[in-house]
């Protein structure tokens, strides 16, 4: 197996990891996106929660009501912090993903950057290669040539 070769299958297996943290990345971000936007239903939810709870207050309003509007309004509180909290810890998980993600393509980007380089070196050595083998044939083309010449030359004096 020829080192380019060996290479490309170095680039073939970075280029699926790079996909698979893609993946991961678009995963982290919708599940972010989904904590997020049940955060926001609770946030809203409590609010209007407690403007309907607050009219129905100064309407008329008796202690036990009062209580249960607390409990539920404090168990509801912690139902918001628990999902904000989830938030922030899929931000975190999100952006993890994106630095790995960013590793991922930096490694496919090195072995192809290598693999340019090694491509350029083999063909630039090839080049020399048959530049090589080209001026060997035009010397043994004038050596040749020079031979038939001195041949002649020598065919020619011996005549005369």
């Amino acid at each position: 197996m020829s080192g380019i070769q060996a290479l490309l299958m170095v680039l073939e297996s970075a280029q699926k990891e790079r996909d698979a943290a893609v993946s991961t990345l678009e995963s982290a971000r919708q599940a972010h996106d989904s904590a997020r936007q049940q955060a926001q239903s609770l946030h809203d939810w409590r609010q209007d929660y407690q403007r309907r709870w607050q009219n129905q207050f100064q309407q008329s309003g008796g202690v036990e009501i009062v209580r249960c509007y607390q409990g539920f309004i404090e168990r509801l509180g912690d139902a918001v912090s628990e999902q904000d909290r989830r938030v922030g810890l899929s931000e975190q998980h999100m952006a993890r993903c994106r630095a790995q993600l960013i590793e991922r393509e930096r490694r496919v980007a090195a072995v192809s950057q290598l693999i340019d380089r090694r491509q350029a070196e083999a063909q630039l050595k090839q080049s020399r290669q048959e530049q090589k083998a080209t001026d060997e044939m035009a010397a043994r083309s004038v050596r040749f040539k020079q031979a038939m010449e001195a041949s002649s030359n020598e065919q020619a004096s011996g005549a005369a």
